[in-house]
C-alpha cells in the first residue's frame, strides 16, 4: 500500500497538482520526475469519519454529530485516503481554528493558532484523523523552520501522510501474522511503532538532503540547482494517537515541545493538573545531545555556548551543508560555485532528523499541547497546563466535570493561581518575559484554547497588557522580540 502512495497523484479541492517534491523544487519542475520523495498531500485538515471539514464554508462550527461508521469489516489498512480536501483560514498575523471530531475518535476537540512574525512564516501545523479497522488514528504536528519556509512546506505537505503509509504497512503485516489471535485486532508493539516513525523521518530527510544533491549534480540548469540546494532547515513535533490502544506516541526532531496535562485532585478535593513532558528540546543546551555529538565527533568543538556549530537545534530536517560528505560539497562547489565547506565541518553528518520517540498511555480527560519554540520561550510546562486548566473551568459545554459559566471574564489571573502541581525545583526557562522586563500576568478571554495560550505568551514575551494583547505586531518590530509561534491543544474524551 505504501509503495502505491509513493507514485500516486494526489488532488486538492481547489487546485489539482502533484504532491510537493523536496524543498525549493517547484511542482512544474517535479512533474516530469519519478521521485522517492513524492510522499503525500497537504494535511492541514481533519478527517472525521469519511468527511472533511471546510473551514472556509458557511457552516460555522463543525458539527459534533457523528457520521456513519467508516470502519472496514476486514483487517485491512489499504483504504486510507489517497486524496484530501485542502482549506485554510489565514490572515496577515493570525490563524486560529477549532475542530470537533466525531464520536469514536477519542478526541473531543482540538484548537490551533499561529502567530506570524516573519514574512513568510517559518511555522506550520498539520492534523489528520483517519478511520482504521480498530478505531481511529489521529495525527497532530507542528513545524518550526529556519532560513526560510521551504523545508517546513515540504514537511507540512508530506510528513503525516508518509507516516500514515508506513504505519499502515506495519499494522497490515501485524494483521497477517498467522500466530495472532483471531479474536483480537493485532497491534504492533510500541517499539515497532517507534522504529517505524524514526525510519520515516530519516527517509524524508534523505530525500530533502541527499536526493537534492544527486539531482543537482546531474542538472545543467543553474536555477534548478539553486532551488535544490537551499539552506533551509526545520524541526517537527509529531503526535500519533491510536484510539484502540489509548497510546499517544510523540516524535520530536528539533526544539519544539509536547506536554500532556492530566487532571487530578488535591487532598481537599479541588481540581489540579499535572504536567507531563513528552519531549525534550534537542539543542546545544541539552547535555544528552552534547554527549552524543562529542562521542560521534571526538576532538572537535561541536557544541559551544549552547549552540551546535553556531546553530540552535542539534537535530533538524534539511541543511545539507552539515550532512553532505566533504567530497559532495567540493563537487558542488566546483560545478556550481556553491559555498566552500565550512571550516568546522570536518566529519559530517553533524545534524540528524532521527526523532526521539516516547509512548504515553492517555487517560480520560487528558489534554495535549504542541508548541513551537516561541511558545516555550514565554511559558513553562506548568504554566501552559495550568492555563489550559483555567480555560477549561470557564468554558461551557461540559468539556470537563468542572466546566462552568459560558461567560468569559477578563480579570487578571495571578501567576500563582493556575491549578497545576508546580515543582519547586523546576527552573523557569521561559526567557522572553525577562528580556522584555515583564511581570508575568495571565488572563482568560478566549474561546479557543490555543489562542488563550498565545495571548498569554505574547503578553509575557512582549511586555504588553494581556487583556488587550494584539496578535497584529508588525514583522519589523516583533521579529526582534518574538519569532513565529504555533500551538495546538488537543482534548481527549472523558470516556474511553
Amino acid at each position: 500500500m505504501f509503495a502505491r502512495l509513493l507514485t500516486r497523484r494526489f488532488h486538492f479541492s481547489r487546485t489539482r497538482r502533484y504532491v510537493r517534491a523536496p524543498p525549493r523544487l517547484s511542482a512544474r519542475q517535479a512533474s516530469g520526475l519519478t521521485l522517492m520523495s513524492v510522499w503525500g498531500a497537504v494535511l492541514s485538515v481533519t478527517f472525521v469519519g469519511s468527511k472533511a471539514i471546510h473551514l472556509d464554508s458557511s457552516e460555522g462550527v463543525p458539527s459534533k454529530k457523528p457520521s456513519p461508521s467508516a470502519r472496514s469489516r476486514t483487517i485491512s489498512y489499504a483504504h486510507l485516503e489517497s486524496s484530501v480536501n485542502y482549506s485554510s483560514s489565514e490572515s496577515d498575523d493570525e490563524s486560529l481554528q477549532t475542530f470537533y471530531p466525531d464520536e469514536g475518535t477519542g478526541i473531543y476537540r482540538y484548537d490551533t493558532v499561529q502567530f506570524v512574525s516573519n514574512k513568510p512564516s517559518e511555522n506550520e501545523h498539520a492534523e489528520a484523523i483517519l478511520p482504521v479497522p480498530s478505531g481511529h488514528w489521529s495525527f497532530f504536528a507542528v513545524f518550526d523552520g529556519h532560513n526560510g519556509p521551504d523545508t517546513i512546506a515540504f514537511l507540512h505537505d508530506n510528513l503525516i501522510l508518509a507516516t500514515t503509509g508506513a504505519l499502515a504497512d506495519l499494522y497490515s503485516n501485524a494483521a497477517e501474522d498467522p500466530t495472532a489471535l483471531k479474536s483480537q485486532v493485532p497491534q504492533p508493539s510500541s517499539a515497532e511503532i517507534e522504529r517505524t516513525i524514526k525510519d520515516t523521518f530519516k527517509r524524508l530527510d534523505h530525500d530533502i538532503v541527499h536526493w537534492a544533491a544527486q539531482r543537482a549534480l546531474l542538472s545543467n540548469s543553474p536555477s534548478v540547482v539553486s532551488n535544490l540546494l537551499g539552506p533551509a532547515h526545520a524541526g517537527s513535533c509529531l503526535a500519533f494517537y491510536d484510539s484502540h490502544s489509548y497510546v499517544l506516541h510523540t516524535a520530536l526532531t528539533g526544539d519544539s515541545r509536547a506536554v500532556l496535562g492530566r487532571r487530578a485532585k488535591t487532598k481537599n478535593g479541588d481540581i489540579i493538573y499535572e504536567a507531563h513532558a513528552l519531549s525534550v528540546e534537542q539543542n546545544g543546551h541539552n547535555l544528552a545531545e552534547e554527549y552524543r555529538l562529542n562521542a560521534r565527533h571526538p576532538g572537535e568543538a561541536v557544541v559551544m555556548n549552547g549552540r551546535v556549530l553556531g546553530m540552535s537545534p542539534s537535530r533538524a530536517f534539511g541543511d545539507g551543508r552539515y550532512k553532505w560528505d566533504l567530497d559532495t560539497q567540493r563537487r558542488l562547489k566546483r560545478s556550481y560555485l556553491e559555498p566552500t565547506p565550512l571550516e568546522n565541518v570536518k566529519t559530517p553528518p553533524y545534524l540528524t532528523a532521527e526523532p526521539e520517540v516516547t509512548s504515553f498511555e492517555v487517560k480520560p480527560g487528558d489534554f495535549l499541547i504542541l508548541g513551537t519554540e516561541g511558545l516555550w520561550e514565554c511559558l513553562t510546562n506548568e504554566e501552559v497546563v495550568g492555563l489550559v486548566g483555567i480555560w477549561l473551568k470557564k468554558q461551557s459545554g461540559g468539556v470537563t466535570e468542572s466546566a462552568s459559566s459560558p461567560s468569559v471574564k477578563s480579570q487578571p489571573i495571578a501567576s500563582q493561581e493556575p491549578p497545576v502541581n508546580f515543582d519547586g525545583d523546576t527552573e523557569d526557562a521561559s526567557v522572553r518575559y525577562r528580556q522584555a522586563g515583564a511581570q508575568k500576568q495571565f488572563v482568560n478571554v478566549d474561546h479557543n484554547a490555543a489562542t488563550h495560550l498565545l495571548r498569554n505568551a505574547l503578553a509575557s514575551g512582549a511586555n504588553c497588557d494581556p487583556a488587550t494583547a494584539r496578535f497584529s505586531m508588525k514583522a519589523s518590530s516583533s521579529h526582534t522580540r518574538l519569532g513565529d509561534i504555533t500551538a495546538t491543544v488537543v482534548f481527549f474524551t472523558e470516556a474511553q
